[in-house]
């Protein structure tokens, strides 16, 4: 196999986007661009410089929607994996994947083969106060948590050993909680609060903060921002997101800060 290197993998992200976005497009949802990716069609019209992935959001209802879309029909160069079309997946949101590439991550493990992707992130309800927020929040990230634990490596020699140790630990429990049940009782949480009526929303499948508590009007709406040679749908709020993430969002970090954080080997199937 032949491996691919980032300016290469990046143009394949681009078609993967492309084709998660026409699929929404074809089927009433609306896909937002995320974090450092909407970021960097802001300030860099396309990827942030030292960045190489995707990520986007869609709305909970839009999200459970093209899961099942792809639940009926998921056979084509791009798949969606998520753990509700298979229960070997890992990861508590899903990925829009390329079947003609293999990606291996260095720090984590899927839990199945997977390609090179884009993130998708459900936006969550969470209620209607700030309060009520930040607990459902906190119950979240225990689950997801235990959750990561499985995903991690164990015993990485750039782990400092006390690190390890909890991981290692984690791991143990969450092995014994069983990883359906810890996917089914986050859903069930994240979907306690309906996103319709909820004031507030958020994105956390990963990790949870303050600032990820967010007016659901930032979302009411989508505006297409340029994104190297096409276009994507970001937020009508997309400036109050982009403050509350990352503050001066237009003024790049120093030098040494502009680096590549996602490590992963990726190779072409074909070639």
């Amino acid at each position: 196999m032949r491996e691919i290197g980032v300016e290469e993998a990046k143009k394949r992200l681009v078609e993967i986007a492309k084709y998660l976005d026409e699929l929404c497009e074809k089927n009433g949802l609306t896909m937002f661009m995320a974090a450092g990716t909407l970021l960097g069609a802001v300030r860099h019209k396309g990827f942030i410089p030292w960045d190489d992935d995707i990520d986007v959001f869609l709305t909970r209802p839009d999200y459970d929607r093209l899961i099942e879309i792809c639940r009926a029909d998921n056979d084509g160069r791009y798949k969606l994996m998520a753990h509700e079309l298979d229960e070997n997946y890992l990861y508590t949101f899903a990925k829009m994947t390329d079947s003609e590439t293999v990606l291996i991550e260095k720090g984590g493990y899927a839990g199945v083969e997977m390609g090179l992707y884009v993130d998708i992130f459900p936006l969550d309800g969470l209620g209607n106060d700030v309060a009520t927020a930040k607990e459902h929040m906190k119950k979240a990230q225990k689950l997801i948590n235990l959750n990561l634990s499985l995903l991690v490596k164990p015993w990485r020699k750039e782990v400092p050993f006390v690190k390890n140790a909890a991981i290692a630990a984690l791991k143990v429990v969450a092995k014994l909680y069983g990883k359906n049940r810890i996917h089914k009782d986050l859903s069930d949480l994240l979907h306690a609060l309906p996103y319709q009526e909820s004031a507030l929303v958020g994105g956390f499948c990963d990790q949870t903060s303050d600032s990820r508590i967010l007016p659901k009007e930032i979302f009411s709406s989508a505006e297409r921002l340029p994104f190297e040679d096409v276009s994507f749908n970001a937020p009508v709020g997309w400036d109050e997101y982009l403050t509350r993430f990352f503050g001066d969002y237009m003024t790049p970090p120093p030098p040494e800060k502009r680096v590549f954080t996602h490590g992963y080997e990726l190779y072409d199937k074909k070639s």
